[in-house]
């Protein structure tokens, strides 16, 4: 089982609007689903950069699978939690 199917098992995830996330979301999206104020795309890219988040280039544009996504915040989250953050 995915992260992603594990996760809708108990919740879809949403985006801060209140719309579902979608399945693959764009650079924006996930700056937004994030809430990575500031400075987003270099955030961003910084992250896809050092292989902590997973980008797929479609075309000319790179996509973000929302299971990837849901991926690196619960890596994030365990990372807080044994720094004695959480």
């Amino acid at each position: 089982m995915t992260l992603l199917a594990e996760q809708q098992t108990f919740s879809i995830p949403f985006m801060p609007d209140g719309r579902p996330a979608p399945a693959v979301l764009t650079s924006a999206e996930v700056i937004e689903f994030l809430r990575l104020n500031g400075n987003g795309e270099r955030t961003l890219k910084f992250y896809r950069d050092e292989g902590k988040i997973v980008g797929i280039r479609i075309g000319r544009k790179v996509r973000y699978p929302l299971d990837e996504v849901l991926k690196f915040l619960a890596e994030k989250v365990a990372k807080g939690r044994s720094n004695g953050n959480g």
